[in-house]
């Protein structure tokens, strides 16, 4: 991986302010890694932070048998708690879904003085909260929903997200995750995955333009299987900008 210490964001990111601040400052350096790579494995010594400025991270828990369960997919501006001085230890595994720009914020950054650590702090306490939120909503699914319910959910949250970053076209986003990480956030096999999408497809509800891509055709169909409210969903899991 390898360390950046120039910066040139793009205009659309969360916290890009913040990030070149920090950056600015010399305490923050921006790392990068590729599609698949492991940065943390469950169990890990971890004191850190993770903030994620490019590209898409997966959160995960897995069982001694292997199953893997995905518990947060980060974007751009998320933050992540991998451990802490008082629970130095990594709670779950963290993996890129695609190739990534990353920073780690160790307690000594985040806890210095200075206005941008002070939004710092800020940003990454509403995060945590947005995090739960969504948490919430994606647990709701897994123990009382169809298979239907859960994947249009995970579409549809993912959409709202990358359309408040600027990374949507109307309908359609990139989207890096394979049917099997798809089936991993929402709890399915990589069959049921597979012909749910299709009937998805079948019936209007999504398309693929490309093979990297997905489109949302059909919003209020998938809403109504997913059993949300559009805009009060904003509200619950979108991040102001810091």
């Amino acid at each position: 991986m390898d360390i950046r210490t120039d910066l040139a964001l793009p205009f659309g990111r969360v916290h890009a302010g913040l990030v070149e601040s920090l950056v600015d400052d010399g305490g923050l350096r921006l790392l990068r890694a590729t599609r698949g790579t492991i940065l943390t494995h469950e169990g890990d010594a971890a004191d850190h932070a993770l903030l994620l400025v490019d590209g898409w991270l997966a959160l995960s828990k897995t069982l001694a048998t292997g199953d893997r369960q995905i518990i947060d997919v980060m974007l751009p501006g998320d933050f992540a708690m991998v451990g802490t001085r008082l629970v130095a230890v990594a709670a779950c595994s963290v993996e890129a879904l695609s190739d990534i720009e990353y920073a780690v914020i160790r307690p000594a950054q985040a806890n210095g003085p200075g206005d941008s650590r002070a939004r710092l702090r800020e940003a990454m306490a509403a995060s945590i909260l947005v995090t739960q939120a969504r948490t919430s909503e994606l647990l709701l699914r897994l123990g009382r929903s169809s298979a239907a319910s859960r994947i249009a959910y995970a579409l549809l949250e993912l959409h709202i997200r990358l359309e408040a970053l600027g990374r949507t076209r109307g309908a359609t986003f990139d989207f890096p995750m394979t049917q099997e990480k798809l089936g991993e956030f929402t709890g399915l096999t990589n069959v049921h995955v597979c012909r749910t999408l299709r009937r998805f497809e079948r019936a209007g509800l999504i398309a693929h333009p490309d093979a990297h891509s997905i489109a949302l055709t059909d919003m209020t169909a998938l809403c109504d299987i997913a059993d949300i409210d559009l805009e009060m969903l904003r509200t619950q899991i979108l991040l102001s900008r810091v």
